[in-house]
């Protein structure tokens, strides 16, 4: 084993663990802020959620601001399956989702695809929180930050279209890029393999030598 085969392992094993840590290790979660009688966090919509990771407190009212800095379909809506709650995201803009947790624990959280993620861990009640949920509720609502109402049905069809065609753009480049980093690698093996098939040819030579000799 030469020099190249040894950096190609070790980088390998480098690669290996730094995604299992990005994807598998402990993630720091974000305390929402108290703002009066309200706990609110602002959560970045942009190939996931961050933070993804949500620490709140129970009987509390929630105001989530989800900004959606992107657009296709996959995060065009967020659903809160544990709270019977589904809103729709508009694309390139902030939408405000309120809501109180009744219960403790940890809660899951994902996109209307269910291929993004986050979790909400709502803590017990304290004798404070208590407190705060004894005082008059206001309304809540959940609409985007531009106050604006829910789109006509014509123009939340242009949108959700116009938003498939970015998703399609988007895969598109992204399947583009994969295979030309991919290319390569698979070139160098395929190449490596047929290299060591080199073989092959003498020793069928050989076994039909043998063969020829044993017949005589």
């Amino acid at each position: 084993m030469n020099f190249p085969d040894i950096a190609v392992i070790a980088s390998g094993i480098v690669l290996i663990g730094f995604l299992a840590w990005f994807f598998f290790g402990p993630k720091k979660a974000r305390q929402a802020e108290l703002v009066g009688q309200v706990q609110q966090v602002q959560v970045l919509v942009k190939g996931g959620y961050a933070p993804n990771l949500i620490r709140v407190r129970q009987s509390v009212p929630l105001r989530i601001v989800f900004d959606r800095q992107e657009g296709g379909e996959c995060t065009s809506r967020v659903v809160f399956p544990d709270f019977a709650l589904s809103r729709l995201l508009p694309a390139m803009a902030k939408t405000t989702v309120e809501f109180t947790p009744d219960k403790s624990g940890r809660f899951g959280f994902a996109c209307g695809m269910n291929m993004v993620h986050g979790t909400l861990v709502v803590e017990p009640a304290s004798a404070s929180d208590k407190a705060i949920a004894a005082l008059p509720a206001r309304p809540v609502t959940a609409a985007s930050s531009n106050g604006g109402h829910a789109a006509r049905p014509a123009d939340a069809a242009k949108s959700e279209e116009a938003e498939r065609n970015a998703e399609i753009a988007d895969l598109t480049r992204r399947v583009i890029v994969g295979a030309l980093l991919t290319a390569p690698v698979l070139s160098a093996a395929m190449s490596d393999g047929f290299l060591h098939l080199s073989w092959l040819p003498s020793l069928l030579l050989n076994r039909s030598a043998s063969r020829t000799a044993a017949l005589r």
